[in-house]
């Protein structure tokens, strides 16, 4: 028996979750097709642009599939058809029996004028340290200028205070602190704005854990302005629906909808957030083969890093069972937990009904990483990651 031939689009966590698991099967023949040669792990990007030395970030492919029965190909999608399960690339085309979507998602701007060219996302390696490089600018450029045109060069706008902006928020409060030392500059000219159209900070929680989360970011120096919708942008000011805040620095994290690529492809059913319309095996509605996981799945805890490696699991599982001629399992959704960190060494841990903060919670956040990267590492490798590095950093 030929092997079957699976094609994994996306290598975010879906994706190379789906990857290493079927990896194992001597019946698949695996391809993941990625735009970048390594993975990035979005939930450590806060402390790229933090103060943390040792912010893992990055794996390059070739380190997590090395040895294994997946072949990478670091291309571009151009073109999917779902009805004949091929993929066309900027070097070619692919054929499968099995497709698996796993391409994420992007930002989302609603419209809004002058948002795209002029304000900062915070969604990949390269905007953190984007970002990064233009608030230390920022500082180096302010220390002599006068104190009208430091009070603006030095104002920052975050907008969205969902788990990304605040966490980004944090980190930004503490990175700005640390540079107003650096450089001399009196850090009441530095000011940091959260900006969130819901009535609270971490709408999803409970009201006790975003009263204990605005209240952390407020020790920080944080303002957060809620029920607020951004009206515009451009480089000198931000216009609210009831104030104009005058700021060189926005950040964008207010919204986010599916990978473009979904909209091309023919005969998907999309819903909000233009998310996919799957069966009960993750299979994209109307079609037997072409599974939908992560980001752009229509399920219950869509939008998750965590979400992603479970549908990306579940997915493996399906298809070697699809391959062995075996029955499997209907897809059930899986609750979520949440970490987010709230600026340096404090985070908010919510499992379930349990609920913790502070010293606790970080250090649980860090072993959460830990856990993953073994997931998909030799011990060896992450022992390198996140002792050596740390040593030598």
């Amino acid at each position: 028996m030929q092997p079957q031939q699976v094609i994994i689009v996306g290598g975010g966590f879906g994706g190379i979750r789906a990857a290493l698991s079927l990896s194992r099967n001597p019946s698949c023949r695996v391809t993941l097709i990625s735009k970048t040669s390594a993975f990035e792990y979005y939930p450590g990007l806060h402390k790229l642009l933090g103060l943390s030395h040792h912010a893992v970030v990055s794996i390059p492919y070739e380190t997590i599939f090395r040895g294994k029965n997946v072949s990478v190909l670091c291309e571009t999608v151009t073109g999917i058809d779902a009805h004949q399960k091929t993929v066309t690339t900027d070097q070619g085309a692919y054929s499968a029996d099995f497709l698996v979507l796993a391409i994420g998602s992007q930002t989302e701007y609603f419209g809004i004028a002058g948002l795209p060219e002029m304000a900062f996302g915070f969604k990949s390696v390269a905007e953190a340290e984007k970002l990064r490089v233009h608030v230390e600018e920022l500082f180096a450029k302010h220390i002599k200028t006068d104190k009208a045109e430091s009070v603006v060069g030095l104002h920052m706008i975050v907008v969205g205070a969902g788990p990304n902006g605040v966490d980004l928020a944090g980190e930004l409060a503490s990175l700005g602190h640390m540079l107003a030392k650096k450089y001399g500059i009196v850090e009441s000219l530095l000011t940091i704005d959260l900006i969130e159209a819901a009535s609270r900070p971490l709408a999803m929680m409970s009201e006790s854990v975003s009263a204990r989360v605005e209240a952390r970011l407020r020790s920080l120096g944080v303002n957060v302005l809620c029920n607020r919708d951004l009206k515009k942008e451009d480089s000198w000011t931000v216009t609210l629906a009831d104030m104009t805040l005058g700021a060189k620095t926005l950040i964008w994290t207010a919204g986010i909808t599916t990978n473009e690529l979904v909209k091309k492809i023919d005969g998907l059913q999309l819903v909000k957030k233009n998310r996919v319309t799957v069966d009960e095996y993750l299979q994209a509605k109307g079609f037997q083969n072409v599974f939908c996981v992560g980001d752009i799945a229509d399920t219950a805890y869509s939008g998750l890093a965590q979400t992603a490696l479970y549908d990306g699991g579940y997915v493996a599982h399906v298809i070697k069972q699809k391959v062995a001629g075996q029955r499997f399992h209907s897809y059930v959704p899986k609750p979520v937990a949440y970490n987010i960190g709230v600026g340096r060494r404090w985070s908010v841990l919510v499992i379930g009904k349990f609920t913790s903060f502070g010293l606790f919670a970080y250090g649980m956040r860090t072993l959460i990483d830990i856990k993953f990267f073994l997931s998909i590492l030799p011990v060896s490798e992450v022992y390198r990651l996140y002792v050596l590095k740390k040593k030598t950093s």
